[in-house]
């Protein structure tokens, strides 16, 4: 007695199995260009915050009649602005005003009651100090973004610190800033020593 013995159906035929293929193929497509985009844009949008901080240095400096400074460790991934000011200065935001007054140098008190000092003017120590806000404070940058290095008028340095300093007048020293992501995006800030703007480009534009 023979039995037509029909086999099932095992397995996928190779039209089957390249179309899946095809299929993951192209939703790869587009889920890899969103996920290198994302991470693009937060490199992006760090660096434009690093840019934010160089260009409010410039327009401080200026305002204020002191040289401000970027300082910037490369090592560690932080930045924050600091100002070239006197120490009364740089803490007379935390002074109470019911404080007493310094002794009063030695003067010589005229007919009229007005009196003149003596003494020549102190001569102030400078120093740079961080600015009395949020900008005066380290500065850090997301755990998946780096400071590459810094190419300045001294050559290029990648270790350490940088400081990138403003004069009273804004000019600066022409210098770049290289940063990175975990991904090798890279993006450069361009500071052009008399221009109030920090260009932010791509690496591979240059």
């Amino acid at each position: 007695m023979s039995r037509d013995a029909s086999p099932g159906r095992a397995g996928f035929t190779l039209i089957e199995v390249m179309a899946v293929v095809i299929v993951i193929g192209m939703l790869m497509g587009l889920v890899l260009p969103n996920l290198n985009s994302r991470r693009g844009a937060q490199l992006e949008s760090s660096a434009k915050q690093i840019a934010g901080t160089l260009q409010l240095a410039r327009e401080r400096a200026i305002v204020t009649g002191a040289a401000h400074r970027a300082f910037l460790d490369l090592e560690v991934g932080t930045s924050r602005i600091d100002w070239h000011v006197a120490e009364d200065r740089a803490f007379a935001h935390l002074a109470d005003p019911s404080d007493p007054l310094p002794s009063e140098r030695p003067s010589r008190e005229y007919s009229d009651g007005q009196s003149i000092s003596l003494s020549p003017p102190e001569r102030e120590e400078r120093d740079y100090y961080p600015i009395p806000n949020r900008f005066g404070r380290e500065d850090w940058l997301p755990e998946d973004i780096f400071f590459v290095g810094v190419n300045t008028a001294d050559g290029w340095i990648e270790d350490g610190t940088v400081q990138i300093v403003f004069q009273v007048d804004g000019t600066t020293d022409y210098s770049e800033i290289v940063m990175r992501d975990n991904w090798e995006n890279r993006i450069v800030l361009e500071i052009e020593p008399l221009l109030d703007i920090v260009r932010v480009r791509q690496e591979e534009d240059s």
